[in-house]
């Protein structure tokens, strides 16, 4: 299993160094009302226990990122309120923890009195300030009943 884990991590690492590389603006100039490109972060959540009630929540890009707003919640909307004006470095990773706990710069602590993630299958999502998703855990799978569904394109010659 820790096979798996390594290897979407590395495929998530793999993409958001291509995209913090390849876009660099928040905002398409020509974009409409209801057509926006969304900002580009390099933090992720990475890896999780639910068993341990824990997820692991990455800074990958080439700055630090003010937390400030930002919520983690599961499919049950328990959510947890990022401390204001906390930041993860470059590079860094923070643990926020399901149980009790005083927080630090590694560590924060939901200081929930019962588990919340589900053993079996469960999903964490976090949101930036704006409440618009920036990563799930574990990500969800492509829906491919659109792409059997599609016909056969013919190969040009």
């Amino acid at each position: 299993m820790n096979s798996i884990s390594t290897v979407r991590r590395l495929m998530l690492i793999s993409t958001l160094v291509f995209l913090a590389t390849g876009i660099s603006s928040a905002e398409d100039t020509d974009a409409g009302i209801e057509e926006k490109v969304e900002a580009v972060y390099g933090v992720a959540i990475t890896n999780a226990s639910w068993v341990d009630e824990w997820v692991e929540i990455s800074n990958l890009g080439e700055s630090a990122q003010d937390m400030t707003g930002w919520t983690l919640k599961d499919e049950q909307d328990h959510t947890y309120d990022f401390p204001d004006d906390f930041v993860i470095a470059s590079g860094g990773a923070v643990m926020v923890h399901t149980g009790v706990g005083d927080d630090s710069a590694t560590d924060l602590y939901w200081n929930m009195g019962n588990p919340i993630w589900n053993n079996a299958d469960d999903v964490a999502t976090l949101m930036d300030g704006e409440g618009k998703v920036v990563s799930q855990y574990p990500e969800p799978e492509e829906d491919l009943s659109d792409a059997e569904d599609a016909e056969p394109t013919e190969d040009a010659e």
